[in-house]
């Protein structure tokens, strides 16, 4: 059995990988037989948007202050039509605090592998600036990214969950720790827009820009890394793996 740091990959472990690059296989053909579609086709009523942007209101006014920095950013890629950023934020916050509140059930670990664990562990954080960071981040360069794929929400959803899913095996592989975050699928996001886009500035908060994605990620990695109990091993997982499969789409593409 193949050796990872000293630790043997089991024959489930190995079953697991298969899986993956099966599913990878079968999603890549059904959404190429799909096609892109433009952001102008998934734009959504000026209504639903208005709705969306009043969200805010509905918050209790002591959670108001951390719902403010979401709220804007979420609904102009709604109203662009970027529609998995939206589903992707709107379910890492509804499962943050039933997560907080059980974090053994939802951590990926060596021991705990498995693809039901490999997605929930994406969807969990392990307090408020740790998911705050991870969906501000992916809210400045997911629009980028999306445009960069042609605007196929799907593509978008699969990359993201792909570099979550390789992020999470990295860190339950080479780490003894328990990890949750969206940090390997936020990394992968990022990389994947630098093969996409190599030259592309990224709009980050107010009037910041980042030249290139890479500086971007490193800036929100040494950000993380600073703060300690980081998992390098999700960044570096879910970033090869957005390097890897950009990689491909601009093969295919």
């Amino acid at each position: 059995e193949p050796r990872v740091r000293g630790y043997v990959m089991r024959n489930r472990d190995t079953k697991l990988v298969k899986d993956a690059l099966a599913a990878s296989a079968a999603a890549a053909a059904v959404l190429a037989a799909l096609g892109p579609s433009t952001c102008s086709r998934a734009r959504f009523s000026p209504s639903l948007v208005e709705s969306c942007r009043s969200l805010r209101y509905e918050v209790p006014y002591e959670l108001r202050h951390v719902a403010d920095p979401f709220v804007d950013p979420l609904c102009d890629t709604l109203a662009e039509g970027h529609w998995a950023l939206f589903l992707i934020v709107i379910a890492n916050v509804a499962c943050y605090l039933p997560a907080l509140a059980n974090s053994g059930r939802w951590s990926i670990s060596r021991q705990s592998l498995s693809h039901e664990r490999l997605l929930m562990y994406q969807l969990a954080h392990a307090n408020l600036p740790h998911i705050t960071g991870n969906m501000l981040t992916l809210l400045a360069v997911g629009s980028e990214v999306s445009g960069a794929l042609g605007c196929n929400q799907l593509l978008l959803l699969a990359l993201y969950l792909a570099c979550g899913w390789a992020g999470g095996f990295a860190a339950a592989l080479l780490s003894d720790a328990r990890t949750v975050g969206a940090s390997g699928s936020v990394s992968g996001v990022i990389v994947a827009l630098s093969v996409l886009r190599p030259t592309s500035a990224v709009h980050i908060l107010g009037d910041v820009n980042a030249s290139n994605p890479l500086l971007l990620l490193l800036g929100t990695l040494g950000a993380d890394l600073s703060r300690g109990g980081v998992s390098w091993q999700a960044h570096l997982g879910g970033g090869a793996a957005g390097c890897v499969l950009a990689w491909l789409l601009t093969l295919v593409g």
